[in-house]
């Protein structure tokens, strides 16, 4: 079993990654807006291997679409597993706390992807929050006036 949670711990779960019917990779508009990213993860769940541990009552639905519905924390906000309409738990990647070892198998919505996603490449890359000297220079930017990038 894989525990997952919010940001806050109201809302605690696990899943039996040998439940996992699908993962999937979303770059649809709604997607990107509920994960603050240029793409969704979510893990479609068989409702026998996911049980909840703490916080299903503080969970919200949220319908985005007809039939769709989204889970979201009540506490801290953080998007959090739901059942679908067609009975499967959708538990969103970012809430495990420990990695489930399944991968996504599939990505939607290539179309809708965002312009300023790609951030495999022409950016800075830091195993941790990254040198000092490196914010040094954001703050700098930030406070000069003129040109933000450079």
């Amino acid at each position: 079993m894989v525990k997952g949670s919010c940001l806050c711990g109201t809302v605690a779960f696990e899943v039996d990654p040998a439940g996992v019917v699908a993962v999937v990779g979303c770059y649809c508009e709604p997607c990107r807006k509920v994960s603050g990213s240029q793409y969704g993860v979510y893990y479609q769940v068989r409702r026998g291997a996911f049980r909840w541990l703490s916080g299903e009552d503080g969970v919200a639905a949220f319908e985005s679409s007809p039939g769709n519905l989204r889970g979201h924390c009540r506490t801290c906000g953080c998007t959090a597993p739901i059942a679908t309409a067609y009975g499967a738990i959708r538990v969103p990647g970012g809430a495990f706390d420990d990695d489930p070892g399944v991968r996504p198998d599939v990505v939607i919505f290539e179309r809708s992807k965002a312009g300023w996603c790609g951030l495999e490449t022409g950016v800075h890359r830091f195993e941790d929050a990254g040198p000092p000297e490196f914010w040094r220079t954001v703050f700098v930017r930030l406070f000069a006036g003129g040109s933000p990038r450079g």
